[in-house]
């Protein structure tokens, strides 16, 4: 609970500071609301020329991309705001403050700073993943829609872990954030299936950088192409990477030297 109410007063002070440049905000809610509605329209104007793309159906893709959008807005929200004052935090020897509160260091770091813009970005995700479903029908199951749930949200936590992980480098390298740009031209990547893609890039999607899994494969749970030896391999995959993020964590806080460097 404690960790609640400090995630609330995040939240509060960062909408306080948001709602101090408001035109600037709604401009932001704007932009995103064009860029989500172009996307769908032009999965509307490739479907109009074909049933299926590589095997995907037009609900299935309106999922993957509501998916996209929930994945990409999560991230933009919460997870890369926070790394990236992180990262300057750890450049300039300021983390010293961070580390002195009485709190999990790795909470702070992680869920400290908010763009609350990308609140809209996750809810237009919510909607066209819910009419994606929709035209499902009668193909969507109760344990689809269950699959899809553990699938989406196996999904976030891998790219969490591998925000921290990229931004842990911090620790040893001057300056890291080139890697999230890496990062960002991933995830526009995953705005469609991965499976169309050459081998080299379903790899790097899959394994290097997993937002692929984390986009593609809760799509896959609800067009009927996840099967449960796939549900306990993400899983797996899961729960491997959150101890692997946690223990590099711990690893990267050993070699910070603060300010005194």
């Amino acid at each position: 609970m404690r960790y609640l109410r400090l995630l609330a007063l995040f939240v509060r002070t960062e909408l306080q500071f948001e709602l101090a440049y408001r035109v600037n905000f709604l401009a932001e809610l704007l932009s995103l609301v064009i860029i989500v509605v172009t996307s769908v329209a032009a999965v509307l104007i490739l479907f109009a020329y074909t049933q299926t793309m590589n095997g995907w159906s037009f609900p299935a893709m309106l999922v993957l991309l509501g998916v996209f959008y929930i994945v990409q807005g999560v991230g933009e929200l919460a997870f890369t705001p926070s790394f990236q004052q992180f990262m300057e935090q750890v450049r300039l020897g300021t983390l010293d403050f961070v580390l002195l509160k009485p709190a999990s260091s790795q909470f702070l770091v992680s869920l400290r700073y908010f763009k609350l813009s990308n609140v809209a970005q996750v809810a237009l995700g919510v909607i066209v993943t819910a009419l994606g479903l929709a035209r499902l029908g009668d193909e969507l199951t109760v344990i689809a829609l269950g699959e899809f749930a553990v699938a989406l949200f196996c999904g976030l936590v891998l790219v969490y872990v591998l925000l921290l992980s990229l931004s842990t480098l911090a620790f040893w390298f001057v300056r890291v954030e080139n890697l999230l740009v890496v990062y960002e031209a991933f995830t526009d990547a995953a705005r469609f299936p991965i499976d169309i893609y050459p081998f080299w890039l379903r790899f790097a999607m899959s394994s290097v950088v997993p937002v692929g899994i984390a986009v593609t494969v809760p799509a896959q749970a609800v067009s009927g192409r996840l099967d449960a030896p796939g549900v306990a391999a993400i899983l797996a995959a899961t729960v491997g990477a959150v101890a692997f993020g946690r223990w590099f964590w711990k690893t990267g806080l050993r070699s910070y030297t603060g300010a005194s460097a």
